[in-house]
């Protein structure tokens, strides 16, 4: 059987954490998937904890402790950087695949995130990039600017333009939900490349020195650091990436039209608080697989 690795972090064993991992082995039941996820509250217990460990899949649990051990036992990270890195947690994605490729060697992954719902039960063209380790993408018609924060670090970087070959340079790409090729690691396996790297990141939050939470621009800066390297990496590393057609995939800010986001086939319901028609959507189709 066909075997792509899923890999991401989540936050605990739970309802959502539940309904993602039996979303994606129902919707592509020819397909195994080698799960490896970090747990934010790996303690966290409840029902549906116990219903993810009696799923028949394969799936290692990986703490943020763990992560943060394997980089600095690799050289990657300094214990005061280590420190740090709670304040930016999205760079615990970047461990996790980064992890795959070094020890794993796996050439492609799906990033997934656990609040990606799928709203169609024709989804030809996304299983195609799945089965085939095609990696691809979902754009943000609403906000072409979603992976753009590392744009000027990442070209300085490799001093080049790096979205000078890139079709979709004018869109912007999701990495909550994506097929990645893995080899854009190759670039930062060696302590010395890594460090490089961890120079176009801010590691310091959301909070000015003031203790002011830091809002507008700069704000979305800090947040979509970790989207803007894997998507741009992503495109930049593969000649074969490919953005699923923009008029049925798609990801739409909820607060901005509700009916809008309906039309995509994948949904993605962004931020920390879960619009209503997201969690009944779960409700209901947790029902149907009781």
């Amino acid at each position: 059987m066909n075997t792509v690795p899923v890999a991401r972090l989540w936050h605990r064993k739970g309802k959502l954490e539940y309904f993602c991992l039996q979303q994606l082995i129902k919707q592509f039941p020819d397909i195994e998937f080698d799960w490896h996820i970090v747990l934010h509250s790996p303690d966290y217990r409840d029902e549906w904890s116990e219903k993810i460990e009696q799923l028949p899949i394969k799936i290692t649990w990986y703490t943020t402790e763990q992560m943060l051990s394997y980089a600095k036992d690799c050289n990657y990270i300094t214990d005061e950087l280590a420190s740090q890195i709670p304040n930016f947690v999205h760079f615990y994605h970047i461990i996790i695949f980064h992890y795959l490729r070094r020890v794993l060697q796996y050439d492609y992954a799906l990033a997934y995130e656990y609040d990606i719902i799928f709203n169609s039960d024709e989804l030809t063209e996304l299983k195609e990039c799945i089965e085939n380790k095609i990696p691809f993408g979902i754009a943000e018609p609403a906000n072409s600017g979603c992976d753009k924060a590392l744009y000027q670090k990442l070209s300085t970087l490799f001093n080049t333009d790096i979205l000078a070959n890139d079709a979709y340079a004018q869109v912007g790409v999701n990495a909550g939900f994506q097929g990645m090729n893995l080899t854009l690691f190759d670039n930062f396996l060696n302590p010395s490349a890594f460090e490089q790297l961890l120079e176009c990141f801010v590691f310091t939050g959301i909070y000015d020195a003031d203790g002011k939470e830091i809002t507008g621009w700069e704000r979305t800066l800090i947040d979509t650091q970790e989207q803007s390297f894997h998507s741009l990496m992503n495109r930049a590393v593969s000649s074969n990436f490919r953005l699923l057609d923009i008029n049925n995939y798609y990801f739409y800010p909820s607060y901005l039209s509700m009916e809008t986001l309906l039309k995509s086939k994948v949904l993605h319901y962004f931020g920390h608080t879960k619009p209503e028609p997201m969690l009944e959507t779960i409700e209901n189709k947790l029902a149907q697989w009781a």
